[in-house]
């Protein structure tokens, strides 16, 4: 956690503002990679807030504006979620091509590090990508020079061993300290006299373990004691998916008139749960709420019968009945599909990110809603 969220920030971004300490032999205008200064740094700050609508509210806290809170105890969610989500869309153009393909394969890297199930293959991926990472760094901005040999900071060493620690003692997501220091957090609020913390803190730890022996030895004293895991307005579609309201039972007005010949439309829904726990809406819903305050989750990723990836925007679902003798209606979900992605550009990223286009009605498919893999974030391209 704090190696890649909080040491390697601190080292790249001052590099990139021109911020970073300079020794008395080194002259900062020969740093061809300080480039967020000025109104490029306030440009830049804008381009994050600006991803803020596009990023799934399981993304968790957005990332704020770094020219005017990176200053104002900015998060290490903050940090990762900028680096290494949005980083190279929001870098792109920005900082000079040789050192943004170079961060590309930084972040290739930690995604792979940071998953809970890695292959073999992927570990060797990135310890690949680790190590040019380490000997592009002194190439581009040590650059074999004595004055700057400070950026060498224990930091870029210690990527070189991550591989390593996976193969030895599995993902290290798994040991992070994001779950500790949450710990900590909770802890740190049920103190109410900061005059004797540990004697608080036992008292707390005991009416936990009284609490929780009780909900074992009387489940019904438990508020969510056979509580649905649903809502009851909720319709589970098995396999972990299920369809939330709202709903209408007519044929909505702002449909699309390709889509308006059928007559076999019951109800329109605007959530979709998916397995894995993060909520897919639909761009119905997302039409009554304000730009400024809307967390878009109507991306998704789905996969066709042929087993071919492909990433979709999803305009609503429904149900509808495939048979006129067939009662069960059947769930699925009116999606405009992207363009395939830019293979060439992928592989020159290092696979950090995709470049599609919208085809707008010209991609209009129905699918059916098990297709739909996962949510994504998809955000126009950063000029």
């Amino acid at each position: 956690m704090h190696l890649i969220s909080l040491n390697i920030p601190d080292l790249l971004i001052p590099l990139w503002r021109g911020t970073f300490e300079c020794d008395a032999d080194d002259d900062k205008s020969t740093w061809t990679w300080a480039v967020l200064t000025g109104n490029v740094w306030k440009d830049f700050g804008k381009a994050v807030t600006a991803t803020t609508p596009h990023l799934p509210g399981f993304f968790d806290h957005p990332p704020r504006n770094p020219a005017e809170k990176i200053n104002s105890g900015y998060k290490a969610w903050e940090f990762t979620l900028l680096l290494y989500g949005i980083g190279p869309l929001v870098l792109h153009n920005v900082l000079p091509l040789p050192y943004w393909q170079h961060f590309c394969k930084l972040v290739r890297a930690v995604r792979i590090i940071s998953q809970h199930n890695i292959t073999r293959e992927e570990l060797q991926v990135a310890a690949r990508l680790f190590v040019e990472f380490i000997e592009e760094f002194e190439q581009l901005y040590y650059q074999r020079r004595l004055e700057r040999i400070h950026f060498i900071r224990q930091s870029i060493h210690a990527l070189g061993h991550y591989a390593n620690e996976v193969a030895t003692k599995g993902p290290l997501i798994c040991a992070s300290q994001w779950t500790m220091e949450r710990t900590i957090g909770n802890l740190v609020s049920e103190i109410c006299q900061p005059s004797n913390p540990y004697a608080n803190l036992a008292q707390c730890a005991i009416r936990r373990a009284q609490h929780n022996a009780l909900m074992i030895m009387i489940p019904t004293l438990d508020p969510d004691y056979n509580k649905p895991l649903y809502p009851r307005w909720s319709k589970d579609l098995g396999s972990g998916y299920v369809l939330l309201k709202l709903q209408e039972r007519c044929l909505p007005r702002y449909i699309l008139p390709a889509f308006s010949r059928t007559r076999l439309l019951r109800s329109t829904y605007v959530l979709l749960s998916v397995s894995l726990g993060s909520p897919s809406t639909s761009q119905w819903t997302n039409m009554s709420v304000s730009l400024f305050t809307q967390r878009n989750s109507s991306k998704c990723s789905t996969c066709s019968k042929c087993k071919v990836l492909y990433f979709a925007e999803v305009l609503f679902f429904f149900e509808i009945r495939t048979h006129p003798d067939v009662h069960a209606l059947e769930p699925l979900a009116l999606v405009t599909i992207y363009s395939p992605p830019d293979c060439a550009l992928l592989q020159d990223l290092s696979d950090t990110f995709y470049t599609c286009a919208h085809r707008g009605e010209a991609g209009l498919r129905v699918v059916r809603v098990p297709s739909i893999q996962s949510v994504v974030a998809i955000g126009p391209a950063h000029a």
